[in-house]
């Protein structure tokens, strides 16, 4: 989906996980990745640039940034990277440099220097840069605060833990030994004592292998495996029986069983079996993003309809659920509108019927979306929102009404929403050239 990605680099803990993203996006859409940095000594922290970095001192931070993220270089696989290091006031170098390059995307993170005791007031990086950026760029920015989605990557196959089993046997005993061996070598195990508990934990959380004995009361372990085999087509399954016979092994085999253990078993055998199971699923990983659940927050502007554009590529890219949200807001500045009961109630309805007309008919191969509206300050409303759907990711316009963008002060909505999200948000000015043409 991206061609280029900037990541604004600033080699800080408060800027880790939007370089995790900005890693992650580049590798996955085989995108070039611009780790760029813009240089400056300030005098009183996060101000304004006092000077210029004295010559040879630009190569010298340029040396710097690569030494510190050349882990996630070589963490993501990344070969298709640009490190750019130049002096200057860091929101106008971003800018320019993204404008010259014509970046798709840039990264950012949220650099509050409060949550970073260590961060070196020499990297520069402004408090002011993430607000003049968002507010300028001709592509969409990110915003990376607090949490990342899921990201897939070389070094996180190594974390056990990413790797989730289901054990489902009607003996608590066996149950609780395969467990207690599993966790110990840093697998992420749950427990069912039957088929019907083993596929309700199934639906709601995501497993990679199931075991399972054969002989259970009520749904045995065959039907469990056709079931389980049709609605989770991905999910590996292992059986395990004290009462095996080659029909019951070959039958287990034909409907889509990796394997079969005879019970009572060796733990290393288990655990060797498990470990093959897991080498196979490592193999085939790589990095990859995944977002669930995505809200577009739009004010009808015709920067919201670009923001709708680009979730609903974001929506099909990533088979999302896209929840597009409207506030009729009741603050507005500080101020307090006064709205009675039924005009709330209009301006909703209004709302959510202009949502269905302007953006309905647009959503044709999105799995599932839903148009919500409701009255309150906006951005404390987006965040609301944005927490009941489990967002993993937040899209919205430069919300402004302002035609002049250099009038339009983002901060009073995006700014907050980006600081304050527990997911990443994206504010869009202009779509990218690259964006632009139909889908």
């Amino acid at each position: 989906m991206f061609k280029k990605v900037l990541f604004a680099a600033s080699p800080t803990k408060a800027s880790e996980r939007a370089a995790d993203m900005a890693f992650a996006l580049a590798k996955q859409s085989n995108a070039r990745l611009y780790i760029f940095h813009a240089y400056g000594v300030d005098s009183n922290g996060w101000g304004g640039i006092r000077h210029v970095v004295p010559s040879g001192k630009v190569e010298e931070i340029k040396g710097e940034i690569a030494h510190y993220y050349q882990e996630k270089i070589e963490k993501f696989g990344v070969q298709n990277y640009i490190i750019e290091v130049v002096a200057g006031m860091p929101h106008s170098e971003i800018l320019r440099f993204a404008r010259n390059k014509t970046v798709d995307l840039i990264v950012m993170g949220s650099h509050e220097r409060e949550t970073d005791a260590d961060l070196p007031t020499r990297w520069g990086m402004g408090g002011s840069s993430l607000e003049k950026v968002s507010q300028r760029a001709r592509c969409p920015v990110m915003v990376v605060s607090k949490q990342v989605p899921k990201i897939w990557t070389k070094d996180a196959i190594g974390e056990r833990r990413d790797f989730r089993i289901l054990v489902v046997d009607d003996e608590l005993i066996v149950r609780d030994s395969i467990k207690e061996w599993l966790v110990d070598e840093g697998f992420d195990v749950d427990m069912a004592a039957s088929g019907p508990e083993a596929l309700d934990k199934l639906a709601t959380q995501p497993f990679h292998l199931m075991l399972t004995d054969i002989k259970m009361p009520g749904m045995d372990g065959v039907e469990l495996l056709k079931k389980a085999h049709k609605r989770f087509p991905d999910l590996t399954v292992i059986m395990m029986t004290a009462y095996a016979t080659v029909e019951t092994a070959i039958e287990a085999l034909k409907i889509g069983a990796l394997d079969y253990l005879l019970k009572p078993f060796d733990p290393e055998i288990l655990v060797d079996k498990v470990f093959q199971v897991y080498q196979d699923f490592e193999a085939t990983r790589s990095v990859k993003v995944t977002f669930s659940n995505i809200v577009l927050a739009t004010d009808f502007s015709e920067r919201g309809h670009r923001a709708f554009d680009f979730a609903f590529r974001m929506t099909r890219q990533y088979q999302a659920k896209l929840h597009i949200f409207h506030v009729v807001p009741v603050i507005h500045d500080e101020k307090v509108l006064i709205l009675d009961q039924a005009n709330i109630e209009k301006r909703i309805h209004d709302a959510q019927e202009k949502m269905k007309n302007k953006y309905g008919s647009e959503l044709e191969g999105v799995v599932e979306y839903s148009f919500e509206s409701w009255e309150g300050r906006p951005y404390v409303e987006i965040l609301k929102l944005a927490r009941w759907r489990n967002a993993d990711l937040i899209i919205m316009a430069h919300h402004s009404k302002e035609i002049d963008p250099e009038k339009a002060l983002l901060g009073s909505n995006v700014v907050r929403v980006a600081l304050s999200a527990a997911c990443p948000t994206i504010s869009i000015n202009r779509l990218p050239i690259s964006l632009r043409a139909p889908v």
